[in-house]
């Protein structure tokens, strides 16, 4: 059989630096690790990067906080290592491609703003890849009504610029216009305006980014290319509270920090919208996409896919810029030099320091907990999240498991990016005669990545969901899919050889002659993570 023969390299690669964690008694609640990611600079904007763990305070709610886990990251002048695999044939893996002390991911929204702006802001990305120089790897998505990805992360700038080159946003409504006619950044008035529907898309699509990206180690520096975000993730409540905490201006030099009134919201979209209670349901979502952000280690680069205009647009931009600060990244606003702004952006996280700590509070009460963090380093400044909603993790998983099943089918559209939270490699076995013309699929999952429960029967329990969906010439809906449940219910010896090798599964589809992609996915049903990839086959 194929899955004798599949490389166990997953495991492996999950135990070093920079893999998956293993997931150890995944419904623990009374405890969690809130990591965050520190970029210190110098009065001239030049990264410090000799501190200490001893050099740092941190304090949540303005109580001390002992500090469990510090690391210094940085890209040391050299590339990225692309992390490969010597692979039997016909098998394929969703681990992670490359070895990064932190990721580069490109949004281009096509959801808030005017066609024009997004014309422009596809010219500049195009040339910042057409000269740019990768040392980290960069994906690029499109933010539309789905999530989609344009290219997967790669170091090399060429093919980054041919997707872009190729990629047209879709037709809005109410615009004749087409995409090519509108390339003027000087407008006095557009299309772009912010409804309940626009908002929920980007919240959406928001917290499966961030879902995808938590399977990656490091820090995630999310340039979002935008004319405008439609919410913010911080409502006032939240900023008025968090202010006494948390440090927008940088640290000063007498380590007390210098603050900043809060930055508003657009009163004129998302304020409006939850006095009308044309929004209200959205409260708590915002609460879990900032906290999905935040969990897998996000920060956000906005850049004003606007330039500069004639159009007045600072409650947009106080929404960027606010989002960006308390995120730990920057906003990029008032430049038509869109590919300087986005290079800065991939640049600027690639030097950070890494503190964990396992807060004293054990309120899951989904309050926002803000952190302040101050060095002894004087004249530096410190931008890092400002804090983190104490969300209830069994409430959720339970959230979680009323949509996995939408979650998992939107991972397997075609044009949807492998996720890495559950790793597994596959081999793939076409028809043949002695198969019956079925197309046989074998699963080797990483057993670090997926949670087993001990109960009290001693024995270790998992339930793994693989699937399959099968896309012919209709790139829209899988032609074929197949998709159950694997029960384990393993003694500690089988445990224990188990974590020693892969956890298997596998399924069959029945396919007549032709060309395929095929998406494979896993899903933990205990944690509700999930891992894919893609692949192709030819039925002859």
């Amino acid at each position: 059989m194929l899955l004798g023969a599949l490389v166990v390299s997953l495991s492996a690669y999950a135990q070093q630096e920079g893999g998956v964690p293993r997931v150890s008694d995944p419904l623990r609640t009374n405890t969690r690790l809130v990591v965050v990611d520190v970029v210190v600079t110098d009065s001239q904007g030049r990264p410090v990067n000799d501190l200490k763990a001893e050099d740092f305070t941190l304090q949540e709610a303005g109580k001390p906080q002992k500090i469990s886990g510090f690391s210094f990251q940085h890209t040391g002048g050299t590339s990225a290592a692309a992390h490969t695999v010597q692979l039997p044939p016909n098998v394929v893996s969703n681990a992670p491609q490359y070895k990064s002390n932190s990721l580069n991911v490109v949004l281009f929204d096509a959801v808030n703003g005017e066609l024009t702006s997004q014309a422009y802001a596809k010219d500049q990305l195009a040339k910042f890849f057409s000269t740019a120089t990768l040392d980290r790897p960069v994906a690029v998505f499109a933010l539309e009504s789905q999530l989609k990805l344009l290219h997967d992360f790669t170091t090399d700038g060429a093919a980054l610029k041919a997707v872009i080159d190729k990629y047209s946003p879709p037709a809005k409504t109410n615009v004749t216009e087409s995409f090519d006619s509108r390339r003027s950044v000087f407008t006095t008035k557009g299309d772009y305006h912010t409804d309940v529907r626009g908002i929920e898309t980007t919240l959406t699509q928001l917290n499966i980014l961030a879902k995808m990206l938590a399977g990656y180690p490091g820090r995630k520096n999310l340039i979002w290319l935008s004319e405008s975000f439609p919410v913010s993730l911080f409502p006032d409540s939240v900023l008025q509270a968090a202010m006494s905490a948390a440090d927008v201006g940088g640290q000063t030099a007498d380590g007390t920090g210098s603050h900043t009134a809060p930055v508003r919201a657009d009163p004129n979209t998302f304020d409006r919208m939850l006095q009308t209670g044309e929004a209200t349901d959205f409260a708590g979502m915002i609460k879990k996409v900032a906290d999905a952000l935040m969990n897998a280690q996000i920060a956000v680069y906005p850049v004003d896919a606007a330039g500069v205009g004639r159009n007045e647009r600072l409650a947009s931009q106080q929404t960027m810029t606010d989002v960006a600060s308390r995120t730990g990244g920057k906003a990029f606003l008032n430049t038509n030099n869109l590919t300087m702004s986005i290079g800065a952006g991939l640049d600027d996280g690639a030097t950070y320091y890494t503190l964990s700590y396992y807060p004293d509070n054990k309120k899951w009460d989904g309050q926002f907990l803000p952190i302040e963090i101050k060095t002894s380093r004087p004249d530096v400044k410190l931008r890092h999240r400002i804090g983190y909603y104490a969300m209830d993790p069994e409430k959720l998983r339970k959230e979680d498991s009323d949509k996995v099943g939408e979650n998992l089918s939107r991972m397997l559209e075609f044009d949807a990016p492998a996720a890495t939270a559950v790793l597994f490699q596959a081999g793939v076995v076409p028809p043949s005669a002695a198969t019956k013309n079925k197309l046989l699929v074998n699963f080797a999952i990483d057993p670090h990545s997926i949670a087993f429960e001990r109960t009290s029967d001693g024995l270790e329990h998992a339930r793994i969901v693989c699937t399959v969906w099968a896309y012919g010439r209709n790139k829209e809906k899988p032609e074929m899919s197949d998709a159950d449940t694997t029960k384990a219910d393993l003694k500690p010896d089988v445990y224990a050889r188990v974590m020693k090798q892969y956890f298997p599964c596998s399924r069959t589809l029945e396919l007549k002659p032709g060309l395929y992609t095929l998406k494979l996915g896993v899903l933990d049903r205990t944690t509700n993570l999930i891992g894919t990839t893609v692949t192709t086959v030819t039925v002859q």
